[in-house]
């Protein structure tokens, strides 16, 4: 029997419609819907933005979306590219701005592109299936308030008005259609399920740290070596993988000993906390941007991440370069783990000048008048390290130094940084504590202690001072969480008042090898940036 070209052409094209057809079908968003369903999203009205900010820090968002060169992390502009073996991904813009950012979503359908992979933007109603660069695999396993509380919180930030190229990915994976078979394959849409407790550890803390390090922080997205259509490997799960711009290699952060075994929990809490490994190297690179937003995350919630990381199962994952793990009977101590404090920050003497603002850096000597300075007259006072004085006069080395404070009413030879806090400035003898300018009394409402407002002027020599109080600041942090991350997980610094600090850190210094000068200005910074006297919000100048 002969069989028709005309037939055979009929057949050709119906088979391509049908191939087309089921194409179209397989891919469609709503085929994976249909077959995941919907999961619950409450309602915009109840939205917490405080919460709303945590879920922005712990998903990295500003990391890939701010707007290169901006140092507002909020400016979500887009436009940072990541070069990778699919192709160049640009970064695209989240800021509320109507017309280039995401101003014109509704919740559905931010959560949607969040937990579904799918935008709203695409050439059928179906919806634009989203490429798996944006961790949608990980951010599946949010909860439906945590999406909500993420759009609320995206919503209230700057619009910025920046319009961000189209993706140039090589062929075949630019048929962003294509996208949907990835998703049937990859993407489960299911809620976190709470894994098993280990033993001896605090079930609130573990399944918290579960869900951020699984969820919003999506550590295994980079920390996992990846299949050929870009999934993460089950099995080498934080196991570690080179960097799919092909420069480096995310590290392996799972308990082996080729990863981070050797950390104790406080030692990943602190690196995630500070950015500094046990080491005493700082995180660089993709993870110092990492860092930045964890550095703001409760303390609760980086501990809590520490403890999930350290229950992991490990991945024997050697990157390229590594040694082998040290199976010796004796400990090799590396160079860079011991280490010297650094110097204290002082400017140079001549770099003083009338006018100037300086803090005290190296405890000083203070006289009443120019000509006792160095001399074998015994010093009037001492001025303490964190103390900030204003430089009235320079004659050669010597300097008018005037101290603004405040006094107890009946401890004249004290001076203290403010009303009610014992941020210890500067104490003094008879003679300098008879010059004192005290004004009218004031009762702290908290303690009902009567202060007075207080003005000295004394003479000093121009060494030991730093006019950057800034730069003083970051000594007394390096120093502080160099040293005491050395031992246990460091307590926020907000955790305690000014007045509590003073307890906390000198029950401590035992165990330190500090020189006065270093205790001083650790407490001072302490203290600045205490519970109810932190300079960083503007309470303190």
């Amino acid at each position: 029997m002969t069989v028709k070209a005309s037939t055979l052409v009929k057949l050709a094209g119906s088979l391509l419609v049908l191939g087309g057809a089921g194409f179209l079908v397989v891919t469609s968003p709503w085929t994976w819907s249909a077959l995941n369903g919907s999961r619950e999203l409450p309602a915009l009205e109840g939205a917490d933005l405080e919460n709303g900010r945590t879920v922005f820090l712990a998903s990295d968002c500003a990391t890939c979306h701010a707007t290169p060169g901006s140092e507002d992390e909020t400016h979500l502009g887009g436009g940072r590219s990541l070069d990778t073996a699919f192709g160049i991904f640009h970064m695209p813009n989240i800021s509320p701005d109507p017309e280039t950012g995401i101003g014109s979503w509704t919740l559905a359908q931010f959560d949607r592109a969040l937990r579904e992979g799918v935008g709203p933007d695409g050439l059928m109603p179906d919806g634009q299936n989203l490429y798996p660069a944006f961790p949608y695999t990980s951010y599946q396993r949010l909860t439906g308030e945590d999406s909500r509380d993420l759009y609320a919180y995206i919503m209230s930030l700057p619009a910025v008005r920046s319009e961000v190229p189209d993706h140039e990915l090589n062929f075949p994976y630019n048929l962003r259609r294509g996208v949907g078979v990835w998703r049937l394959a990859f993407l489960d849409g299911e809620a976190l399920t709470p894994g098993e407790v280990p033993d001896g550890v605090d079930p609130d803390v573990y399944h918290r740290g579960e869900y951020l390090v699984e969820g919003a922080g999506h550590c295994a997205e980079c920390h996992s070596p990846r299949g050929p259509m870009g999934e993460v490997i089950t099995d080498k799960r934080f196991g570690g993988g080179p960097n799919p711009e092909g420069t480096g290699w995310f590290p392996n952060i799972s308990p082996d000993e080729t990863g981070i075994g050797y950390w104790s929990v406080a030692r990943i809490a602190n690196y995630l906390h500070t950015g500094k490994n046990p080491i005493g190297r700082m995180a660089d690179g993709d993870m110092a941007e990492v860092v930045a937003n964890t550095s703001q995350l409760p303390f609760s919630d980086v501990q809590a991440m520490a403890v999930y990381l350290k229950s992991v199962p490990p991945v024997e994952n050697r990157a390229p370069g590594q040694p082998a793990p040290n199976y010796a009977d004796h400990v090799v101590m590396l160079d860079q783990a011991v280490g010297k404090a650094p110097q204290l920050p002082v400017s140079p003497a001549s770099a003083i000048a009338e006018g100037d603002s300086a803090t005290v850096v190296e405890t000083k000597n203070v006289w009443i008048g120019a000509d006792m300075v160095a001399t074998e007259n015994q010093p009037d006072g001492k001025i303490l390290g964190g103390a900030v004085a204003e430089i009235t006069a320079r004659d050669g080395d010597k300097v008018q130094l005037t101290l603004r404070g405040w006094q107890m009413e009946d401890a004249p030879t004290v001076l203290y940084q403010e009303k009610g806090q014992r941020v210890m400035m500067a104490i003094f003898d008879d003679a300098a504590a008879a010059t004192v300018t005290r004004g009218e009394a004031e009762v702290a409402a908290d303690t009902g202690q009567s202060w007075v407002p207080a003005e000295v002027t004394l003479w000093s020599d121009a060494a030991g001072m730093n006019t950057d109080r800034a730069a003083v600041w970051a000594y007394g942090q390096d120093t502080f969480q160099t040293a005491c991350a050395a031992c246990h997980v460091l307590p926020q610094k907000t955790h305690f008042t000014a007045n509590q600090w003073i307890g906390t850190l000198k029950a401590m210094r035992r165990f330190t090898s500090f020189s006065d000068d270093q205790y001083r200005l650790i407490l001072a910074y302490l203290q600045n940036h205490s519970k109810d006297l932190d300079v960083s919000k503007g309470s303190v100048q």
